[in-house]
């Protein structure tokens, strides 16, 4: 009679089979959405309500994809003056930490989050 997989060994099927399955959805769905009008939308409205196709990348840049490791927030360090980016560091009792990136814009912060995000995604080489 045959024995069923491991319960680790189908932990890993299953995240392979996630893996595959997140990366046709961003070759087939979300790089194509990512046009120079979308990183415009965004520059102008980063907060609030976006166009459909905006929205999907948002959510898809968004999402931890398995791992909250490196993923990036927005730290406000002098309150309505100064807005930082910082990385999740993935570890529970870990503070984020703060990369150099400052700005003096709420607005301005979050369109740099979503440059970096995409930068990271592979979908722009440089600052749009």
């Amino acid at each position: 009679m045959p024995t069923l997989p491991s319960l680790s060994d189908q932990r890993r099927r299953e995240n392979e089979v996630h893996a595959v399955a997140e990366r046709i959805i961003f070759d087939k769905h979300i790089s194509p959405r990512v046009t120079s009008a979308i990183i415009a939308e965004h520059r102008e409205r980063p907060i609030g309500h976006h166009s459909d196709e905006l929205e999907r990348v948002l959510i898809h840049l968004r999402k931890h994809h398995g791992t909250m490791s490196g993923k990036y927030i927005l730290v406000c360090t002098i309150p309505h003056e100064e807005w930082r980016v910082a990385r999740i560091t993935g570890m529970p009792k870990e503070l984020p930490q703060l990369l150099d990136q400052a700005y003096s814009d709420r607005d301005e912060a979050e369109h740099g989050i979503f440059l970096m995000r995409l930068r990271d995604a592979g979908l722009i080489e440089e600052e749009s």
